[in-house]
């Protein structure tokens, strides 16, 4: 889908230029933008596509390739299963970890667009 400079613009500048979910710095040009409620399970239920500004997320291309079409308990699910347990299955991984290369912490399971909705009702309160 294509969406106009303007939509672009807007969307790009929702988290100021980080991506909503992993909150990596990103340029316009790179951006990706995501449907929060999925294009494809819309189409699946036969409802209309939201193309509000309120459903729409500045991603990067990992993240966006990795929510794909779940909603955001999906991806939540699917990064616990990605990230926290199949990459302890491979080899380099665990031996990275070994030599401290990499350390392995516990995610709070909230994406970057919630940590910075929660801090902006932190300041009103």
């Amino acid at each position: 889908m294509t969406f106009s400079k303007k939509t672009r613009e807007i969307v790009y500048n929702k988290y100021k230029g980080h991506c909503a979910y992993c909150g990596c710095e990103l340029s316009i040009s790179e951006m990706q933008i995501d449907h929060v409620d999925s294009k494809f399970l819309a189409q699946y239920h036969n409802k209309e596509i939201d193309n509000s500004i309120g459903n729409l997320m500045p991603a990067c291309r990992m993240c966006n390739f990795y929510k794909s079409s779940s909603n955001l308990e999906g991806f939540r699910k699917n990064l616990n299963v990605i990230l926290k347990d199949s990459c302890k299955k491979f080899f380099t991984v665990r031996l990275a970890i070994k030599y401290g290369f990499l350390s392995v912490g516990e995610w709070d399971g909230k994406f970057y667009f919630e940590r910075k909705e929660q801090d902006k009702s932190n300041e009103i309160s």
